[in-house]
């Protein structure tokens, strides 16, 4: 396997990462994909600078809900330390404390970069919805 591949598949596999955070609820493995200084940029939101700005933002949502996803990662792409990933996906949404679940088509955009010691952390990230989906709940 060529490096360019290695790094390709760390990728995906920091990729992968993401996603099972997200279906634990585990808003510390979320936090550890970052880079220092991280950029999250939600949809409808102002940009969120830094992991200590990230973290209540996380805490809350996975407080209130347990997430299903399904999701493909469309591309990647690597340039020596610095590489970006794109990804679809669906969500679901389901309150912990009752109700209809939400559901929600999107896709991100992961810019990353190779941190000393070769791990690959997320160091800015946009996402958003493809627009709401005709009978589905919305928030």
């Amino acid at each position: 396997m060529t490096k360019l591949n290695e790094d390709i598949e760390a990728i995906k596999q920091l990729a992968e990462t993401w996603r099972s955070g997200w279906l634990a609820g585990d808003a510390d493995l979320l936090l550890s994909l970052y880079a220092d200084q991280p950029v999250l940029m939600p949809q409808d939101q102002p940009a969120v600078v830094g992991k200590g700005a990230i973290r209540p933002l996380y805490e809350a949502v996975l407080k209130e809900f347990d997430f299903k996803s399904e999701g493909t990662v469309k591309e990647v792409v690597v340039s020596g330390d610095v590489g970006y990933f794109w990804s679809a996906y669906t969500l679901t949404a389901t309150p912990k404390a009752g109700g209809e679940p939400m559901k929600v088509v999107g896709k991100s955009l992961f810019i990353v970069r190779r941190e000393p010691g070769g791990a690959w952390k997320i160091t800015r990230l946009m996402d958003n919805s493809d627009g709401v989906t005709p009978g589905q709940n919305q928030r």
